[in-house]
């Protein structure tokens, strides 16, 4: 469980970029929420959940990844278990079934956790099966365990995550070099559906259409990407976000800012603590504060390559590309959303963003990659030394 490893391969640069990271998204959420009663205190909680998540970091970075990995089973059953009971039991909010009340711990949202489980799962069947990972029986059978966890949360509804998941099934399979066939096959088999897509879209009157969306808010978020002028009330978010972002300018109004004109102050952003801390980081920050929240978040996915070249196992590797994957596959959404590059689906920005369960799994991640890079593959120069 707990290894003789070397201080000098703890990556102490990942822990500077997500506490940077954290402590920009904390000062983001006070300006976002210090004017509304209802989100008062929330800057606080986020500080507790970084504080847990920080313990939860170095516990974690401690623990042998491959310890971890000989759990999976336990992992799984208490993910489906999780997100079975969000499915029936669950809390919903704006017309999802995402959190979960448990006793003792609170709400969760169990999708963040999720992504955790699937990263594990994924990179111990890839170890046990990598001589046969092109075996259409062993792809089944990998997809088999992966499509629950998948399923449960499309249903919730939660297509931000649904695809972040996809994604990084994807990569993982990727780097476990999965034939080309497959790959050449997968995108083979979404022209179809891209298709039935193109000829739904075409079938229907706009009036029918928009009945239809009417009664599937991620139908209703979708075309109203496509036809922003006949959903106007679906996308507003999306275009304040953008005033917001393209106001800030070089520099920004600054932290806090009190302007009438700020979207914020406004009340022209829902979720801006969130979903939407990007345009708060765009309208107060400027162009330098949001290249410099991206660049950490690139220098993070970085890192976690830079450790995957080194592990001494492919499923070290597996869980550093998965974990990779996931920071830069999530910021990429969450900012496409927020400059409205593609359709409002909510996810947060990791680090960033409000969240407990976001917050803390993040951290969590964090310290199974560091736990990687400790079990570091030794060069023959290095083991002279």
């Amino acid at each position: 469980m707990f290894e003789d490893y070397k201080l000098k391969y703890y990556n102490f640069r990942i822990i500077i970029y997500i506490l940077a990271l954290s402590v920009i998204g904390v000062l983001l959420i006070y300006s976002a929420t210090n004017s509304s009663s209802y989100y008062e205190g929330y800057y606080k909680r986020q500080i507790f959940g970084i504080a847990v998540g920080c313990v939860a970091m170095i516990v974690m970075s401690l623990i042998s990844y491959k310890f971890i990995l000989k759990m999976w089973p336990l992992i799984y059953a208490i993910d489906i278990v999780l997100l079975v009971m969000t499915r029936f039991f669950g809390e919903v909010h704006g017309g999802a079934r995402r959190w979960v009340a448990l006793p003792v711990v609170g709400r969760l949202q169990p999708s963040d956790f999720s992504k955790l489980a699937v990263v594990m799962l994924m990179a111990a069947f890839i170890a046990y099966f990598h001589e046969r990972i092109n075996k259409p029986h062993i792809l089944l059978l990998i997809l088999l365990l992966i499509v629950p966890h998948i399923g449960l949360i499309f249903l919730q509804p939660d297509l931000s995550t649904t695809i972040l998941l996809v994604a990084m099934t994807a990569v993982m399979l990727f780097v476990a070099k999965l034939s080309y066939k497959y790959i050449i096959g997968f995108f083979a088999l979404l022209l179809p559906v891209v298709g039935y897509f193109v000829y739904f879209l075409f079938s229907h009157t706009m009036e029918e259409l928009v009945v239809l969306a009417d009664e599937n808010y991620q139908l209703k978020r979708v075309l109203s990407f496509i036809w922003p002028g006949q959903f106007q009330g679906s996308i507003y978010q999306q275009q304040n976000s953008v005033m917001a972002i393209g106001s800030g300018g070089l520099l920004g109004k600054g932290l806090n800012t009190t302007t009438f004109e700020s979207v914020k102050n406004g009340n022209f952003i829902t979720a801006s603590h969130t979903d939407f801390i990007f345009t708060i980081a765009g309208e107060e920050m400027g162009f330098v504060g949001c290249v410099i929240i991206i660049s950490l978040l690139f220098l993070l996915t970085i890192e976690c390559i830079y450790i995957a070249r080194h592990a001494d196992t492919l499923e070290g590797r597996i869980i550093c590309v998965g974990f990779g994957s996931m920071y830069a596959v999530q910021t990429f959404i969450n900012i496409s959303v927020a400059t409205w590059i593609m359709p409002n689906t909510g996810i947060t920005l990791p680090f960033v963003s409000y969240g407990l369960s976001s917050i803390i799994s993040m951290y969590m991640s964090v310290g199974i990659v560091l736990n990687v890079g400790l079990f570091r593959k030794v060069k023959p120069r290095e083991e002279l030394l």
